[in-house]
């Protein structure tokens, strides 16, 4: 059941790659989470993201490996090579070895650097994320990232 749901979930957004052109990979470093999305230098982007290991700054049980999370993201304001993002977002430990399932609400708000000309698909995150897990007497889950996205570029 976990490998259908990863699966179509990167479908999805493969799919959605086709409407947009270009799709990324991308890496943030709290969590270890791993991402694959649709062109983050559209007005307009999604983003499957999945953890590899709990969140630095969640000290509880709720803070698992396995978090799988799907976002809808826009640009707030961009000068030159910055931009400014914000989103939302659902969070679930779909994949957590952990017994008990729970959904989050999740509202990422970031900053975008492109440093280099010569790499135009060369992305540098900074990231704050936090998670409103839908339980009672659940603290959030503040995650902080450094990140790198990769553009691939699709063949004209």
């Amino acid at each position: 059941m976990k490998k259908l749901i990863i699966i179509l979930l990167t479908l999805s957004i493969s799919g959605l790659s086709f409407v947009y052109g270009q799709m990324a990979v991308g890496y943030n470093t709290d969590g270890n989470t791993l991402l694959l999305s649709t062109s983050p230098l559209k007005t307009l982007w999604g983003e499957f993201r999945i953890n590899t290991k709990a969140y630095n700054q969640a000290s509880w049980t709720y803070s698992d490996r396995g978090i799988t999370q799907l976002y809808l993201s826009a640009r707030v304001f961009n000068a030159q090579n910055v931009i400014f993002y914000a989103g939302g977002g659902l969070g679930a430990n779909l994949l957590s070895e952990d017994k008990d399932k729970w959904l989050s609400i999740n509202i990422p708000a970031g900053i975008r650097i492109q440093p280099f000309t010569k790499y135009p698909g060369l992305l540098i995150i900074g990231e704050y994320n936090p998670m409103f897990v839908v339980e009672e007497d659940v603290p959030i889950i503040h995650s902080v990232s450094a990140g790198l996205r990769i553009l691939l570029i699709k063949g004209e």
